[in-house]
């Protein structure tokens, strides 16, 4: 009995070896076979990449102010490689970063933004480098967007106009003058005429920057972005 004891502990120290030799031997033999597999499972959105979100805040230049928070809400998936790497849902956070209010003469209001984080739906937070790249409907939102993502408000009335209103001022004029002769200059000037282009050119203001809630937009990429995949 004690013969069949001995050869039983021995088998069970023999098996136990044999299976520990298949165990990492210290936490940083596991630590590098999971980076490897983290890095085969990552991807890359290249920079420049553009896609569709809405931006969820209301954003108005006299209301708004620099450094306010903006979100966004990717609304069409983005692929790599045939790959999904930014899911519909996936939240962009962002901020105000200039606000340059309208003013007298017609000067149109300027509105900047930059998105610098991005939350996928599987909890994943990266940071992003991202601004506005398009606006689906930017002449029912009256509004103009340049290269380098900047909201600026259209005209209330093209400059073309106004020259108009100043030629047909100094027409209406010299025929008052060709009526009246030299000595009533003082009094022939169309008063009426000239305070309703002073107001047009030195007074009245221009159109602000108003960007409604769930506006449609695109975003670009100024730097590339690198997301695990999700399962």
């Amino acid at each position: 009995m004690m013969g069949l004891r001995r050869v039983a502990v021995a088998v069970f120290a023999f098996t136990f070896l044999a299976m520990a030799q298949d165990i990492p031997l210290s936490h940083r033999d596991f630590t590098g076979e999971s980076t490897g597999l983290s890095e085969h499972l990552s991807l890359t959105v290249p920079a420049e990449t553009e896609f569709k979100v809405q931006v969820l805040s209301g954003i108005h230049s006299q209301v708004n102010h620099v450094n306010d928070p903006v979100i966004a809400e990717v609304t069409k998936p983005v692929f790599v490689q045939g790959k999904l790497a930014l899911p519909q849902g996936s939240l962009l956070d962002g901020h105000i970063t200039m606000i340059r209010n309208a003013g007298h003469a017609h000067r149109a209001a300027q509105l900047g933004l930059r998105f610098d984080r991005i939350t996928l739906p599987d909890g994943q937070e990266k940071p992003v480098a991202a601004v506005l790249a398009a606006l689906e409907n930017p002449k029912m939102l009256d509004i103009h967007l340049d290269q380098e993502g900047h909201l600026t408000g259209n005209r209330n009335r093209p400059w073309k106009g106004l020259a108009g209103g100043f030629t047909a001022l100094g027409t209406f004029g010299a025929l008052k003058l060709a009526a009246v002769g030299s000595a009533g200059a003082s009094i022939a000037l169309p008063l009426g005429g000239a305070a309703i282009v002073t107001y047009e050119t030195l007074w009245r203001r221009g159109r602000e920057v108003n960007l409604p809630p769930d506006t449609p937009c695109r975003l670009r990429l100024n730097y590339p972005l690198t997301v695990h995949m999700s399962f």
